[in-house]
């Protein structure tokens, strides 16, 4: 409605111009709402249809840097080299520079994620392409989102890696299912290093990712989640039963939730 509003009062159907002036989150927003505008009968096509049509990657060859007059692409295209750390190609340039053009791409969203593209050892335009896209679908549209997002994405990898070695292995050994699962102790089931720590007690030879869910996934439905509050189940005596081996008697007779065969009750979520 805002950009309806906008196109009567203005007299402007240019989404780059809609957006900036809006304070819309992207040029591919404001052209959404200029085709459903053109779709309801709003724009006419001789007015509107050029900017209302479906959004089209424009071939990198069509773009003619030297006829834009648009500080932010010099300035893109001079601080893209000095993130990725090498000197790009007019095909790479031009592929960036359709990022801002055609995508909606902020100037800083680009060259942060070019930043984040040569830390990955991976400084080529099209490598930026593929993480921008990934960033979109987590729904990263600023520069402020990009902060977040790679600040989250570091906490995880952090994660990923300590678990890891818990479990004797390196994080390059982990499956997309186990980072997975790793990640929803923490983010959704607000679990600590030191309830991870507890179950792999629990878990004692069966010391995988895939059973240490299972554990992790019981003491959650019963409300346990804290070590104190396991272990205060009678579960486990001790602050740590594999410094003496024994197990006490009391909670070795009892047979309980935590001494099933976890990888046969949970086995509900196949491993990618």
């Amino acid at each position: 409605v805002r950009v309806a509003l906008y196109v009567l009062d203005k007299n402007c159907t240019d989404p780059r111009t809609i957006a900036r002036d809006l304070g819309l989150k992207s040029i591919e927003a404001a052209n959404r709402a200029l085709q459903y505008w053109s779709g309801a009968g709003l724009l006419e096509p001789d007015r509107g249809a050029p900017a209302a049509a479906a959004p089209e990657q424009k071939p990198a060859a069509e773009i003619d840097l030297a006829a834009i007059n648009d500080p932010y692409v010099a300035v893109l295209c001079q601080e893209a080299q000095a993130a990725l750390g090498r000197a790009l190609g007019r095909s790479e340039m031009l592929r960036l520079v359709g990022l801002y053009l055609n995508d909606g791409w902020q100037p800083d969203v680009i060259l942060t994620c070019c930043a984040e593209a040569a830390r990955q050892n991976r400084p080529t335009a099209a490598a930026v392409c593929r993480e921008l896209q990934r960033w979109r679908e987590a729904g990263v549209e600023t520069g402020e989102d990009a902060e977040r997002y790679l600040k989250q994405e570091a906490l995880r990898a952090q994660r990923w890696a300590q678990t890891a070695a818990l479990f004797g292995a390196g994080a390059d050994k982990l499956t997309r299912w186990e980072r997975t699962a790793i990640t929803r102790w923490y983010e959704e089931w607000g679990f600590d290093d030191a309830m991870i720590e507890e179950a792999l007690l629990h878990a004692e030879a069966h010391r995988t990712v895939r059973y240490v869910d299972g554990i992790l996934r019981a003491w959650r439905a019963q409300g346990l989640l804290t070590v104190d509050a396991v272990r205060g189940k009678g579960q486990l005596a001790g602050s740590n039963i594999l410094s003496t081996g024994v197990r006490p008697a009391a909670a070795t007779a009892k047979k309980d939730l935590f001494h099933a065969d976890w990888n046969a009750v949970f086995d509900d979520e196949p491993e990618e």
